[in-house]
Formats: C-alpha cells, structure tokens, sequence
C-alpha cells in the first residue's frame, strides 16, 4: 500500500513537470516570434531600400489619389465655371434684348420726330380747269409761258392726266405721312386752276424739304414707254445754287421708282424750260411716272396694284433723298 501512494506520487510529480516544461516551450516560442517581429521591424526601418520601397508604394498611392482628388475639383469647378456662365448668359441675354429693342425703339422714335418737322409738297400735275394767262419762265425772265397747261391723256383708258395724278398724289400723301412726314398738296380737286408759280410758291411759303410734282408723259411714237424725272441744270439762271439738291432728289426717286415697278428707266432730264422747277426755292424735280401714250403702259398705271408700286418707289426715294434709307 506504501508503494501505491509513493508511485501516485511520483506520477503526480512527473506530470507537474510536464505541464510545466510545455508551459515553458510555449512561452519561450511565443517569445522567439515576438523578438523576430522585433527583429524584422527594426532591419525594415534601418533597411534604406525597404523604405523606400514602402515610401514609394505610399507616394504613388498618395498621388493616385491626390490625382483623382484633383481631377474630381477640376472637373467640379468646370461644371461650375460652365453653369455660372450659363446662368449668366440667361440674365445678360433678356437686359441685351432689352438694350437692343430700346436703342431700336428710340432710334425710330428720333426718325420719326425728325421726318415730322420736314414737310414734302406733292403737287399733282395739271388740272380740269387750266389756270388761264402766263407767266415767266423764271424770276427775273423776259420769256413767257402759259400759267398751266390740260396735260395729256390715256390712249386706251381715256383717263385724263390730271385725274391720274391727283389720284397717285392722294396715296402719295397718305404713305408719306405713314412714314411720319407733313405732307402739303398743292391741289385736292379737279376744278381748281393752280398755275406753275402758285405751285412752287406753296413748296417755297412751307420752307419744303422736297417739292415733288406728279405727272405722266405722251409722246406722238406710241411704242415709247418708261418713267422719267426732270430737274434743272447746274448752268440755271434762276436757281443754280439748287442744281445739286434737285439732282439728288431726281436720281433718288428715278432710281427707287424703277425698283418698285420694274419700268423702264428714261434717267434724268436736265432743263431749264419748266416754270415750276424754275421758280422753286427748295429742291424740286418732276416724276413722269410713264407713257399714257403707250396703250399697254398707260392701262398698266389705271391699275391699283402698280399705283402702289409708284407710291412705294416714290417715297423710298424721298427716304433715300433725305438720309432715312
């Protein structure tokens, strides 16, 4: 029995330091890893290569995201930069608008102030009652010419000059007026006599910027057609000082006519042989709108649609005349 209890105890014993020589081996292997972490720690921190390894693996990683970091802000500030312009476009394009419809709008409105203080004389050519007697040709002439004259008349319509012109003169009127000028005519009917002198004293009495005489033209070879306008020479005893004003004026109104219609052009005849034109003090010319004699032309000016046409011609080149084109 003795020797049960000293064997139990030696077996007890010889288990004890088992357990703590395998207490120890672990401690010492758990030691031993810890003294090579140790270890590899410090060679990597005194290992210039291994630094720099790790330190460029940091940098490009830092790069690469300041990269990104900074093509993200470029990219937010362009869609930044591009809404802000936008936005600004928006609200400078209605004050652009605004600007540009105002600046229109009082440049019209000067236009218009400006055609309202210049008047035109429109004098339709000729009347049903002739102005009886004469008159000279021109202030201070010895020659004479009859105060007036019937004028001619259509071929084929049977329409009478003076009723044509004073029914273009009419429309006339009302376009030029339209277009913001005061408009006088020397006649409004066809029963009154009005000679050559009377004519221009109403253009010269107004202080005219255009004294516009309406007429059309016959000529003894049928086939002649076309329109004309007529003004005094730069050699005119009575008004020299007018030949370049009246010039203008005739060329302008040549000129637009035939754009409207599309008529023949006969340009510009320069004589000193109208009484009317002579004794203008302001510019002046004659419109032969076209041949009654033409059977064709002359049916063509009865018609509203080429009377419109005339018009038009006609006060384009009054705008023309006086800078508003």
């Amino acid at each position: 029995m003795k020797n049960v209890k000293k064997i139990f105890i030696l077996f007890c014993a010889v288990l004890l330091l088992t357990g703590c020589s395998a207490q120890e081996t672990n401690e010492k292997n758990e030691q031993t890893e810890t003294a090579e972490k140790t270890a590899n720690t410090e060679q990597t921190k005194n290992d210039p290569e291994i630094q720099t390894e790790d330190s460029e693996d940091e940098g490009e990683t830092e790069t690469e995201t300041e990269t990104k970091t900074e093509s993200e802000t470029e990219s937010e500030t362009e869609s930044e930069t591009e809404t802000a312009e936008q936005t600004a476009i928006t609200e400078q394009n209605p004050k652009e608008d605004e600007t540009t419809d105002t600046a229109e709008t009082i440049t019209a409105e000067t236009e218009t102030t400006e055609r309202k203080e210049q008047i035109i004389v429109i004098d339709p050519g000729h009347s049903g009652v002739v102005a009886e007697g004469s008159e000279p040709l021109g202030p201070g002439s010895g020659e004479y010419k009859a105060a007036d004259a019937s004028g001619t008349r259509g071929v084929s319509s049977g329409v009478a000059e003076y009723a044509l012109t004073l029914t273009v003169s009419f429309q006339l009127k009302e376009e030029l007026e339209n277009r913001g000028y005061t408009v006088l005519m020397t006649r409004e009917s066809n029963d009154v006599p009005v000679s050559c002198v009377q004519r221009a004293e109403v253009a010269n009495t107004a202080g005219a910027a255009a004294f516009i005489r309406i007429h059309a033209n016959g000529s003894e070879n049928q086939s002649v057609q076309g329109a004309m306008t007529i003004c005094t020479t730069p050699q005119s005893p009575f008004v020299p000082g007018l030949y370049e004003s009246s010039r203008s004026l005739s060329d302008c109104i040549i000129g637009r006519l035939c754009e409207a219609t599309g008529c023949v052009s006969g340009g510009v005849w320069e004589t000193d042989s109208m009484s009317g034109n002579n004794w203008s003090q302001v510019p002046a010319t004659i419109v032969e709108m076209g041949y009654m004699t033409n059977p064709d032309e002359d049916m063509l000016m009865q018609t509203a649609e080429y009377q419109a046409k005339i018009v038009q011609g006609i006060a384009d080149g009054v705008d023309a005349f006086l800078g508003y084109e």
